[in-house]
């Protein structure tokens, strides 16, 4: 237990006081450093027949699952995160196989309906989204949050961005006249005028489980910024023609999900590994061919893994800007075409809701869903998907047990330092109080452990949820509050974060940031080097202050 970090030596009571079987043998794991057993462990809901009894064990499970710092003994992330992307990629080459035929009319008369099924998949697209995109200078393009092709590390600020020399695939070489007319291109063309051209993008793995990494492909410059574009052009069409918005989508996922869980009238589906296996042949076939060329273009055709270039069979992976929306796209027409030919009505936010690779069907078609998923290269997460009887169901990060929140608490990192316990102390209360929900008992001693590891002046820092992790959540009697100018404030603990100053770069660096808002939105302030930019995962202090509600 000595080499445990704070986190997980205040685990222990947690466990104990959950009280089920379940949860004393994940103590007793943890207790003998057992990690690896602990995360191998599962919880079926379809063994369960209470949703008390459910919470309980998952909780205990689930714990540590998320875990990404612990060092677990024969255990390598990466690889397992990379056989999971090569055997996606072999999926998709076996699924550019089987429907390639579709594509030059070399099918025989046993695979017409499957033939006439695609034709009405791709009508059905068409009328979403229109035969062709944005001409070129109406794609609004915009920089994403993360690395690039080229830019790593801290450097991926807007300002860095600007400044490196900006890589493309020469699929994108048209993308390079809306680039040199944007603030971002003349400003690279006054200071270098050079481009750096790359065969596609590069192989990365973020953390995901304490037993697998996820996959993700890093891409030029260029190419992102552009494909972010398309992507918010495609959310667009499908909200002005469809009227399913994905900016709300995740809310009236989590509701269905939670009613069905009770009435079981509609399924909850999860597809595994669905953004590695959309595969490019598929694209091909099922959008518009000027959608597709465009979509193509600005995709990698091939990623760099371990020093080697891997030409692609997926159309495109985590990490492109158009991923998200083009799976949704893809899943949703599927879909909805085959319920209407169940007999539904096979529309979005109806009787159809998707959002990326969380799909909600009705349950009677859950058996003809899954089949043409499958004919399609889609295999399904059986652990995630649900339907009958169960009185389970899931959808974009909700669990529901017959109608009861029993999405468990997980925790994200390592903590060393007692500062950081905020967001540790604000989950185990939303947890326990989930379960005294269910069995009318308050669990006051649970929280003791971690709040007396805590600094004393981190300790006074109460309020409520709303305020996020900036407080520890508590009753309205323990909080300490101060007016000002009509706003209510409470003492909280607040992430300061090492910001870069204006003047580490260029003023016409600067200028351009500004007009992208990046960091200073105003851009006579920033050139003036009064405030600056943030990079992701800058170094921090903690500090305590008065913190605003809203």
């Amino acid at each position: 237990m000595d080499s445990l970090n704070t986190s997980l030596r205040v685990l222990l009571p947690i466990l104990e006081e959950l009280g089920s079987a379940r949860s004393l043998t994940v103590a007793i794991l943890l207790r003998n450093g057992e990690i690896a057993q602990i995360l191998s462990l599962k919880t079926d809901p379809h063994r369960y027949d209470s949703p008390e009894k459910y919470f309980r064990d998952v909780q205990a499970t689930d714990l540590l699952r998320k875990v990404t710092g612990l060092t677990v003994r024969g255990i390598d992330r990466r690889d397992a995160a990379l056989k999971k992307w090569r055997d996606g990629e072999y999926q998709c080459y076996r699924t550019n196989e089987r429907i390639s035929k579709f594509l030059y009319g070399a099918y025989g008369p046993e695979d017409e309906a499957i033939a006439s099924f695609f034709g009405a998949v791709r009508k059905r697209i068409r009328e979403w989204i229109g035969s062709s995109p944005p001409d070129l200078d109406k794609i609004k393009g915009k920089f994403g949050p993360g690395a690039t092709f080229s830019d790593r590390g801290l450097l991926t600020t807007v300002p860095d961005k600007i400044t490196s020399t900006p890589t493309l695939t020469h699929g994108a070489m048209w993308y390079t006249l809306p680039y040199l007319a944007s603030a971002w291109g003349r400003n690279d063309l006054r200071r270098r005028g050079d481009l750096s051209w790359v065969r596609g993008n590069r192989y990365l793995t973020v953390p995901k489980t304490g037993l697998i990494d996820r996959s993700i492909a890093v891409e030029p410059a260029i190419n992102v910024f552009f494909q972010l574009g398309l992507g918010t052009s495609i959310r667009q069409r499908l909200r002005n023609n469809t009227g399913w918005d994905l900016d709300r989508a995740q809310d009236i996922h989590r509701l269905i999900a939670k009613e069905s869980s009770s009435t079981r009238e509609f399924a909850t589906l999860d597809l595994s590994n669905a953004s590695d296996t959309v595969s490019k042949e598929l694209v091909r076939l099922l959008l518009p061919a000027k959608w597709f060329e465009e979509l193509n273009a600005l995709r990698s055709p091939a990623t760099l893994v371990d020093g080697h270039w891997h030409v692609l069979e997926k159309f495109s992976s985590m990490g492109n800007g158009y991923t998200f929306e083009l799976e949704t796209l893809i899943f949703s027409a599927l879909t909805s075409v085959l319920l209407e030919k169940s007999g539904h009505q096979g529309l979005l936010g109806h009787d159809l809701f998707v959002f990326g690779d969380d799909i909600i069907i009705p349950t009677d078609t859950f058996s003809d869903v899954c089949a043409m998923l499958k004919y399609c290269g889609f295999l399904l997460n059986q652990e995630k998907s649900f339907n009958g009887p169960v009185m389970f169901r899931e959808s974009c990060g909700g669990d529901y047990f017959d109608g009861h929140d029993v999405r468990p608490y997980s925790i994200k990192e390592l903590i060393n330092d007692p500062w950081l316990l905020v967001p540790f102390h604000n989950g185990i209360r939303k947890a326990f109080g989930k379960l005294e929900a269910f069995t009318g008992v308050k669990y006051p001693e649970v929280l003791r452990p971690i709040l007396a590891t805590m600094p004393s002046v981190v300790v006074r820092c109460r309020g409520p949820e709303s305020l996020g992790d900036s407080v520890l959540h508590s009753s309205e009697e323990e909080w300490r509050v101060k007016w000002k100018d009509c706003i209510r404030y409470f003492r909280g603990v607040i992430r300061v974060n090492k910001a870069l100053p204006w003047e580490h770069w260029y003023p016409e660096v600067v200028l351009a940031s500004a007009l992208y808002g990046a960091g200073d939105k105003n851009a006579k302030r920033a050139l003036h080097g009064s405030l600056g930019v943030t990079p992701r995962d800058s170094p921090f202090s903690m500090a305590v202050k008065w913190v605003p509600s809203s």
